[in-house]
Formats: C-alpha cells, sequence, structure tokens
C-alpha cells in the first residue's frame, strides 16, 4: 500500500473545509490561498488531485441523483409507488455511502461485493413489487365493500319508497359500516 496523501493526513475539519470550498466553486488556487491563511501547507498538487477526487465523486453523486429523480419523475406520481420510492431513495443513499470511502475516495468493488449489491438492489424490486400488489388487492377489496353496501343502501332506499327505511338513516349505515364514522 502506498503512503497517504498530504491532504489524507490533514484533520477532518480541514479536508472539510477543502470540500466546502470547491462546493462553493472555489478554484484550486483560492482553496491553496485559504488554507495558507490558516498555516496549512499542502502543495499545490497534491491539492489538484484530492480536487480531482473529489470533482470525480461529486460527478457520481451528480450521476445517481439525475437517475433517482428521473425514477420518481416516472414512477413517482402513482400513490402505490410511494413506499417503492422511499425504498429506491434508501436504497441509492446506501450505495452511494458503500461507494464513497471515509476518506472521501471512489471505493471500488471486487465481483463478490458487487453481487452482493445487484441482490440487495433485486430484493429490493421484488419487496416493492410486492407493496404495489398488496395495495391493489387492499384497494379492490375496498371497493367491493363499497359496492356491497351501495347495493344494500340502494336496496333500503326501494323500500323506503313504502316506508320501511330513514334515506338519513340509510346514509349514516354507510359512513360507520364503509369509512368508519360514527356519528
Amino acid at each position: 500500500m502506498g503512503r497517504q496523501s498530504s491532504i489524507r493526513r490533514l484533520p477532518a475539519e480541514v479536508r472539510e473545509l477543502i470540500g466546502d470550498l470547491r462546493e462553493r466553486g472555489r478554484t484550486i488556487d483560492e482553496v491553496l490561498e485559504k488554507l495558507r491563511e490558516l498555516d496549512v501547507e499542502v502543495s499545490r498538487s497534491a491539492l489538484g488531485r484530492h480536487v480531482k477526487q473529489l470533482d470525480a465523486i461529486g460527478a457520481e453523486i451528480r450521476r445517481s441523483r439525475t437517475i433517482a429523480e428521473a425514477l420518481v419523475r416516472r414512477y413517482g406520481e402513482a400513490p402505490e409507488s410511494r413506499t417503492a420510492r422511499l425504498n429506491i431513495e434508501l436504497m441509492h443513499a446506501f450505495i452511494n455511502k458503500l461507494m464513497i470511502s471515509e476518506d472521501g475516495e471512489i471505493v471500488s468493488l471486487d465481483a463478490k461485493e458487487a453481487m452482493f449489491v445487484a441482490t440487495a438492489l433485486q430484493k429490493l424490486a421484488q419487496a416493492s413489487k410486492q407493496d404495489i400488489d398488496r395495495e391493489a388487492v387492499l384497494r379492490q377489496e375496498f371497493a367491493q365493500k363499497i359496492d356491497r353496501k351501495l347495493a344494500e343502501a340502494e336496496a333500503e332506499l326501494a323500500d323506503a319508497g313504502t316506508g320501511e327505511a330513514d334515506p338519513k338513516a340509510v346514509l349514516r349505515r354507510i359512513r360507520e359500516d364503509v369509512y368508519g364514522i360514527f356519528s
């Protein structure tokens, strides 16, 4: 293993400052000047290599975010997809965390690790489909319950013409039986 870079040997607060300055669009020379004001000595080339790594990480995060936003636009409007969308975003954040080391470098996965990530994504997709299927069944059952109660109410209202049912009582029963609203 090679020698640790001079930037990695800096305190975490200084490395965070470098990242913050870069995020705000500061050039390498401006960052270097700020570090010198703080009596932190690093070479321009070491800072340049570090900034290049930060830029690569930033590009990867932006690419992942674009993909996630496209998924949300495509599937986000359907109520059934809210859980799936949340799961996808959580998994996306986890993968980003997994892919970036504590030092801010992109992590390379070997074949076995990549397989574990792929398997996790596959299981996430299966769980999302199960959530959507379960919600569809619940909606169908609720619609059938409403249809039954409305049919019963129509029958009572038909009998109401003969003076046997009170329309207000029928509506109150629908609210109670279907929606669980008790007055």
